[in-house]
């Protein structure tokens, strides 16, 4: 059977908060690609399966998705609480949220004498107000910050698969413009290439040169967004050896150039 692909974050935007839809039709398997969801419940019940592992639906409760991740609901109870999708991009601001991500449990229970309700709150009336996605950023590293907290607490201990991927995030972070290759990067961590990529795969199901595309691709994007230089200087910028290469590899991304996302992301 196929898996199927739901875009339910549109190409030009990086963050949409949403309320859970309150229907209890079972979904059949599918995946979100591109993109990280949270959700958060604060009624409900039945199950969510994530890959090949069943969930029972105890709220308040949260779940992870990462992109690409197969899952699917069996409700038995309307479901009530938030959905939020987001790209990485938004927190280029917040590396701490970004390697958080990467140890979220796919699965946390929220204490029932949280608040943590009440922030997700305020960050839907503030999306839904239309605020300035700088500030939404601000709102959703808070909701990572607390949601690792919560989920931490859930945890008796970190598998050492995590540990390598947030080291290995963390390089990638630190040297991106300058190395580019996986080689460099498994011997800086006393790696195979391959142990790497399973390592990889493991923690996001997506290759290490995946992994350093996506840092190059989400840097760009800031870049075209937020700042005013021409293709080529961003791609003298990101260590491309010339402009026309950089396009090639941003449109073999995206499917846009530089210029037509420019456009679409600036409005």
């Amino acid at each position: 059977m196929e898996i199927g692909l739901k875009k339910k974050l549109e190409d030009e935007l990086v963050l949409k908060v949403s309320r859970m839809k309150p229907i209890i039709k079972p979904t059949k398997p599918h995946k979100h690609a591109g993109y990280h969801e949270l959700i958060f419940l604060s009624k409900g019940a039945g199950q969510h399966t994530i890959g090949d592992e069943a969930f029972d639906v105890v709220p308040p409760t949260g779940f992870y998705l990462g992109p690409g991740q197969v899952h699917c609901w069996d409700f038995s109870k309307i479901p009530e609480g938030y959905v939020i999708l987001f790209k990485e991009e938004i927190l280029s601001l917040y590396p701490k949220a970004q390697s958080y991500l990467f140890d979220f449990p796919k699965q946390f229970n929220i204490p029932d004498e949280s608040d943590f309700f009440h922030l997700l709150d305020t960050f839907f009336a503030e999306f839904k107000a239309g605020n300035e996605m700088d500030f939404l950023a601000a709102y959703l590293n808070l909701v990572i910050i607390k949601s690792s907290s919560i989920a931490q607490q859930n945890k008796n201990n970190t598998p050492s698969v995590t540990k390598e991927f947030a080291a290995f995030r963390q390089l990638v972070n630190e040297h991106f413009t300058e190395i580019k290759n996986v080689e460099s990067y498994a011997d800086m961590l006393h790696l195979s290439v391959k142990k790497l990529n399973e390592i990889c795969k493991s923690a996001i199901n997506a290759t290490a040169r995946e992994v350093i595309k996506e840092r190059i691709l989400i840097e760009a994007k800031n870049l075209l967004t937020h700042t005013n230089r021409n293709v080529s200087e961003i791609a003298f910028e990101l260590n491309f050896t010339d402009s026309s290469n950089f396009v090639k590899f941003f449109k073999g991304q995206t499917t846009l150039t530089p210029l037509d996302y420019r456009s679409r992301a600036i409005g």
